[in-house]
């Protein structure tokens, strides 16, 4: 009777044990890992959980909220830098966590590309001490939020004019200009 219940207890034991094997090894979960990414100009974007798309640019990964091919018919001004920083603009009064994330995305991919973003503020009013006050002389993206919608140069700067979306979008048609993939 001990002997049938040890053969039973390895069989139900070498069951489970090719059960975990065959499902960390399954091919469906890597046709599943192949639905979850697009090719976009020689570059593979992964779609995560929660519906953005990233891409590793030399071991750093980039943060797309919009599919690359959704910004085909942004059509952005030339983007020339000829420095090793740029000033990101923004007005004191319109910042709000939307805008600071949208500054945050770019900031993060300039750097990554070796420039170094310096954060600016329009104007004096509710500006913060440390933030210097820029306009478009300097080479610079200037975020203003606007109801009309808009991407252009004005003098060295590029401006991103618009809703919380709309900017967001622009960073992202940017992002994508900086990594190559435009």
């Amino acid at each position: 009777m001990k002997k049938s219940n040890l053969i039973l207890v390895v069989f139900i034991v070498l069951i489970m044990i090719s059960s975990v094997i065959g499902f960390i090894y399954s091919p469906q979960d890597n046709q599943a890992l192949n639905q979850n990414s697009i090719s976009y100009k020689g570059f593979n974007f992964e779609q995560t959980t929660d519906n953005r798309y990233v891409v590793k640019i030399n071991e750093n990964q980039v943060i797309f909220d919009n599919n690359p091919n959704d910004l085909e018919n942004i059509i952005l001004p030339n983007i020339q830098i000829t420095q090793d920083k740029i000033y990101l603009i923004f007005n004191p009064e319109e910042k709000d966590s939307n805008l600071d994330y949208s500054i945050a995305k770019l900031y993060y991919t300039l750097q990554i590309k070796g420039i170094r973003p310096v954060l600016a503020c329009s104007k004096e009013e509710n500006c913060p001490n440390e933030f210097p006050i820029k306009d478009c002389s300097n080479e610079a993206f200037y975020f203003k939020k606007s109801n009309i919608t808009n991407i252009y140069k004005d003098s060295n700067c590029i401006v991103l004019q618009g809703d919380n979306v709309n900017i967001n979008k622009y960073v992202d048609k940017i992002d994508l200009a900086l990594i190559g993939a435009n």
